[in-house]
């Protein structure tokens, strides 16, 4: 960044000023410029005023990556107002509480397929839905753009951008509270790291209610680069998936390791296919070596291969790893997660809480999120003032993930918890027993994740039930009212009762081993 921008609005404006004429969303049938992305910017940020929404307020948008619900985004953070992208697939029950502890007043939906499951949402949860429609977007006024200008200098750098909800261990999604401090730091470091300029192209592979998009979205939108939107249909085509983003000469791929692993398997990727790549980064979840090599050997003497980490709470990315060759000398585990980003610190405590080599990871700075929105109780728990005089008030959330310090390089080996990452996604295994538990003559339920290799695992759930008559076909279509499809088990195990280990808990490596056998 050549200005100082204390919000993204202002630094928004820059760069579609700048780079006016220069396309911002590509897609097959059409691309639109900066200078169309900003009217629609102008028009529904009058919507939004016109809905009585303010500094501080809360809009959902049932994101299916059409053009306005990108505008949308812009739009909320120009006027000071938190935006929270929602799976529109995702069980209406679980979108309720994601809108009641965000407190959203508007609904916004892109995609008319999804319009009844917007409107049963929208009834639930008392809030008026809104679909986004090019030919309903209101003038704007010479007097609107000033109101709006003069209504985005009162946003300062602490005001909530975004809410992104991850899983929860009570079975309320935690909505993780994002500020514009936070984002502005983490676009500084990611147009730096990647060396990203306007002609870059980046494959919007994830999902916008998914953390992973945050890095497409600001990094490439606040850059001058073009995005290119990914349909969820496309997702499961993975041949059609790899020659759209070859079509489209993307530049810069993001996505979790499993669908690089996907693809690889398929023999979907290759260097033909894909000419413009230059970055393939990946993360959210671990990339065993033995796997990442086929995806190394196949595109390193073409692209730079990136291993990211960070958790939502961070904004996105804390650190990254470029592999080299000298990686896979040593093929067991995973890739290194690298230094931290500058502008962090951080400390590695032990089980004594005190500073180890090996420990839980706990980070430090400006890019630590404001915390669980809504939820003080929680926050509590993972974020912390600190009052050593060398850390004197800084905010320092504490990960779970346990990792090792060597020579000032992070190696990540495992959790202090029952938190997992599968298909990409952070879930808490309570999340999952809670949803088992309010299903009818269910008395107890739990969750483990059999690790299948490095890479990959699968959800596995045990219940306890009051009847012959519950079995798993009628469990697993239950659970899909209540959870999405990420989060549903593979399979689920029905028995008289669950085994206990000697302090009254269930045993869950007894659990374990019955499935291994």
């Amino acid at each position: 960044m050549s200005k100082y921008f204390y919000n993204l609005g202002l630094f928004f404006t820059e760069i579609s000023t700048v780079h006016a004429q220069r396309p911002a969303l590509r897609y097959a049938e059409h691309q639109y410029s900066y200078a169309e992305l900003m009217q629609w910017v102008d028009s529904l940020a009058v919507l939004l005023q016109t809905n009585g929404l303010q500094r501080g307020n809360v809009i959902a948008i049932g994101h299916n990556k059409r053009p306005l619900s990108y505008a949308l985004m812009l739009a909320a953070i120009r006027l000071g107002i938190a935006y929270v992208n929602i799976d529109v697939a995702s069980p209406t029950a679980r979108n309720s509480r994601i809108l009641e502890v965000s407190g959203a007043t508007l609904l916004f939906y892109d995609d008319l397929q999804y319009e009844q499951n917007i409107q049963e949402l929208a009834a639930h949860t008392h809030c008026k839905a809104i679909a986004l429609e090019m030919d309903s977007l209101p003038t704007v006024s010479a007097e609107d753009r000033q109101t709006q200008q003069q209504l985005m200098q009162q946003v300062d750098g602490a005001t909530i951008a975004y809410i992104m909800f991850t899983s929860g261990s009570t079975g309320i999604p935690k909505g993780v509270a994002v500020t514009h401090q936070n984002v502005l730091h983490f676009i500084a470091w990611g147009q730096q790291y990647f060396q990203i300029s306007e002609q870059d192209n980046f494959a919007n592979l994830s999902p916008m209610y998914f953390d992973n998009s945050v890095f497409d979205f600001y990094i490439g939108l606040f850059s001058g680069a073009s995005l290119s939107p990914v349909y969820r249909e496309l997702m499961t085509s993975p041949y059609e998936l790899v020659s759209h983003v070859g079509k489209m000469q993307c530049s810069i791929w993001f996505s979790v390791p499993s669908l690089l692993i996907y693809l690889m398997v398929m023999k979907a990727m290759s260097p033909k296919i894909l000419p413009t790549l230059r970055c393939i980064v990946f993360g959210g979840e671990g990339y065993s070596k033995t796997e990442l090599k086929k995806l190394y050997d196949l595109f390193s003497g073409q692209a730079t291969l990136v291993n990211v980490y960070g958790p939502t709470e961070c904004t996105c990315i804390c650190s990254a790893y470029n592999l080299h060759d000298e990686d896979f000398q040593e093929m067991d585990g995973l890739p290194p997660l690298g230094y931290l980003n500058p502008n962090f610190d951080y400390r590695i405590l032990d089980e004594r809480e005190l500073d180890a080599d090996t420990g839980e990871l706990c980070l430090i700075g400006p890019n630590v999120a404001a915390g669980y929105f809504n939820d003080l109780e929680r926050n509590s728990d993972s974020f912390f003032t600190l009052s050593e005089p060398k850390r004197f008030m800084k905010r320092m959330y504490r990960t779970g993930d346990l990792v090792r310090e060597i020579n000032g390089m992070l190696h990540f080996i495992g959790r202090k918890d029952n938190q997992i990452k599968h298909l990409g996604y952070r879930i808490e295994l309570e999340e999952i027993e809670n949803a088992l538990v309010k299903l009818p003559q269910i008395n107890q339920a739990a969750v483990i994740y059999q690790r299948m290799n490095a890479a990959y695992g699968k959800l596995i759930g045990f219940v306890a039930v009051s009847s012959a008559d519950v079995d798993e076909h009628f469990l697993l279509t239950a659970l899909a009212n209540l959870l999405p499809e990420y989060m549903i088990p593979s399979s689920i195990v029905v028995k008289a009762e669950l085994p206990k280990n000697p302090n009254g808990k269930i045993d869950r490596q007894q659990l374990l081993s019955l499935i291994t056998k």
